[in-house]
């Protein structure tokens, strides 16, 4: 078995199989292949690099009972040597050697191929740009400050198109590189997963990686990097072709939610029972022995942000009794993710685990509609905006919103529609807006009460907290990054 040690980027250790003997057959390429669907589903989209940035965001208050579980997100303590940055990462950049190794072996293979097998080969080497592309831009929104042309030079990440076998090698490991070149690397590999999957169409809950991904990804890029003209022309092609349409009614939208429908998604991944990873729940409905008692609460405002009709808040929100040690109140907890019946443990209890919905048409619409608000076409923006509040809210009736006030509404559908996914963190941070809690729905049920450490913690936009520290077993393993840490750790 192939794998990497991502803290040194080497691939196979002693006790592997050699690298020159694990790629000889299209049979080895689609057992490697899997690995990097596994990764992505398991290890980058899915569990803590999605729940933690939403306990470190203005989405939820820690309870009485959570016992400070992932207390140093949710209070702005990160460090170097915490063990979710070392995986995030880690994981990451297995992703991009194992794309590597497949990069470099399967041109060797297509020599003696069939046809066939050489456009499954295409296929493969288009997943494994999407691949590098996808988690090298996970790493940049977390570990880089935003892109601009003022940080175009600052740092971003260690780049790498070549798989590196053995620890004497570090001697060439690369350093890191610019932001600028960071995103350059994203973007080639995006335009090489856009020529490669080109006759990947898109499906409705597709397991793998298509072409409407490939645009999916392009555009979620491009509105972080803040060409928004290019993201809401993207996004925009996406919603307009229809393949995708948003759902109309409860049923359906619970379907979605429950029952992993794959209704609304370009992408779904595969799960059953067996895999593991596939929770965003981070102890937010915590149902034991007929008790409530979740780690983590909604904040009010989010609360008081739908609608009480919308098909979102009714879904995913429940008022629910909870009893948390010598108290016990009724508040709204999130059911976004209640675990899909066919993925329930072996006792009939939920696992709260999920088929992980990476890109989602919703997002498409909301992509367009910021892009098109700061490339100053208001009137395109409040279509998208509109349109995806028409599904939700029953009895919508349009708006029509400019400056300052559209962008204001843009983000708080961006809140409600993205609650949970993992989306606040980062646009907080690309918003340069920074991060402020408020009251909790209920005082007597969260820990610390009006404490500024928690309750109503606040940082301000470009606190040195918004970018995470490179883990600190990767400084000690690459000679070249010494030196390169972020500031503030």
């Amino acid at each position: 078995m192939i794998f990497v040690s991502a803290c040194n980027l080497d691939l196979a250790p002693t006790s592997s199989i050699s690298t020159s003997e694990a790629l000889r057959s299209m049979d080895d390429a689609q057992k490697l292949r899997r690995d990097i669907y596994i990764t992505m589903r398991s290890s980058l989209t899915s569990g803590a690099p999605v729940y933690l940035l939403e306990l470190m965001a203005d989405s939820f208050h820690g309870s009485i009972t959570y016992g400070n579980r992932n207390g140093e997100y949710y209070k702005w303590e990160m460090r170097s040597t915490f063990g979710n940055v070392e995986s995030l990462w880690e994981s990451a950049y297995y992703l991009v050697m194992l794309a590597n190794f497949l990069e470099e072996g399967i041109p060797a293979l297509k020599e003696t191929a069939t046809t066939a097998e050489q456009a499954q080969y295409d296929v493969i080497l288009g997943e494994c740009a999407f691949a590098k592309a996808y988690s090298m831009f996970k790493l940049t929104q977390l570990f880089c400050k935003n892109y601009s042309t003022a940080t175009a030079t600052d740092f971003g990440l260690m780049l790498s198109d070549k798989t590196f076998t053995t620890p004497s090698q570090q001697a060439t490991y690369p350093g890191r590189s610019t932001l600028a070149e960071t995103y350059t690397y994203i973007e080639t590999n995006l335009s090489k997963a856009e020529t490669l999957l080109a006759g990947v169409a898109g499906a409705e809950g597709s397991i793998y990686i298509t072409i409407d991904a490939v645009k999916a990804l392009e555009a979620r890029v491009a509105l972080t990097k803040g060409e928004y003209g290019k993201a809401a022309g993207l996004a925009a092609a996406l919603v307009d072709a229809g393949k995708y349409p948003l759902l109309e009614t409860q049923a359906e939208f619970t379907d979605l939610w429950t029952n992993d429908s794959g209704k609304e998604c370009i992408t779904q991944f595969w799960a059953s029972i067996l895999s593991t990873g596939n929770t965003n729940d981070y102890g937010y409905v915590q149902y034991t022995g007929g008790i409530y008692a979740p780690n983590y609460i909604p904040e009010k405002w989010i609360i008081d942000a739908y609608d009480a009709a919308d098909l979102r808040f009714t879904t995913w929100f429940r008022n629910t009794p909870v009893n948390l040690g010598n108290f016990s109140g009724t508040v709204y907890l999130c059911f976004k993710f209640p675990g899909n019946p066919e993925l329930m443990s072996s006792t009939g209890t939920s696992t709260y685990m999920q088929k992980v919905k990476p890109f989602r048409i919703a997002e498409q619409y909301l992509i367009a509609a910021e892009g098109y608000a700061m490339d100053n076409q208001p009137v395109l923006a409040n279509n998208y905006l509109n349109a995806l509040r028409a599904k939700r809210i029953p009895g919508w009736v349009n708006q029509s919103y400019s400056g300052d006030e559209l962008m204001n509404q843009i983000k708080k559908e961006r809140a409600r529609e993205f609650f949970g996914e993992g989306f606040r963190f980062t646009d907080l941070k690309r918003w340069n807006q920074g991060m402020t809690r408020s009251e909790a729905q209920d005082k007597n049920l969260v820990i610390d009460a009006n404490s500024t450490y928690t309750e109503l913690l606040s940082r301000e936009a470009g606190d040195p907290f918004f970018v995470w520290p490179i883990p600190q077993a990767e400084i000690d393993a690459n000679p070249q990054i010494r030196g390169q840490q972020n500031p503030g750790y």
